[in-house]
């Protein structure tokens, strides 16, 4: 007998779906994190750049951000940077292709929640919103 879990259950249990905005330039790379965020659950909402993600932002409510290091123009540092000045600004977890140390550590130090190095798992990235979620 097969069983249906809610659309918003995971692995780890039920977790509440959570509004993800995804900021990511690659195509490819955006299909699979809203992909992933779908099937955990979460409504994933778009932008190819900080400035995107910022109008985003101001359309309505975000609860966790999903944005790549390396965007087009103003960075994944960038937006960690603007973001500290905002106050109640979601948590972020970063996605990277760069394993260097030291932009992990930026990254951490700049206030995000956790840096997933590409290629990751879908358990990791559903890992992360729901930590997020729970220090958010």
């Amino acid at each position: 007998m097969t069983r249906h879990l809610p659309a918003n259950a995971t692995l780890f249990g039920h977790v509440p779906s959570r509004h993800v905005l995804v900021v990511e330039d690659a195509p490819g790379m955006r299909l699979l994190v809203c992909h992933i965020l779908q099937q955990g659950g979460h409504r994933p909402l778009v932008a190819e750049s900080v400035e995107a993600a910022f109008a985003e932002l101001e359309r309505g409510p975000v609860d966790v951000i999903v944005t790549d290091l390396m965007l087009p123009g103003r960075s994944g540092l960038d937006l960690l940077r603007s973001l500290s000045d905002i106050p109640g600004a979601p948590p972020v977890i970063v996605l990277t292709g760069s394993g260097e140390e030291v932009l992990r550590e930026q990254a951490l130090n700049l206030g995000a929640r956790s840096v997933l190095f590409k290629p990751f798992s879908r358990y990791e990235l559903l890992d992360a919103i729901f930590a997020a979620g729970l220090r958010g």
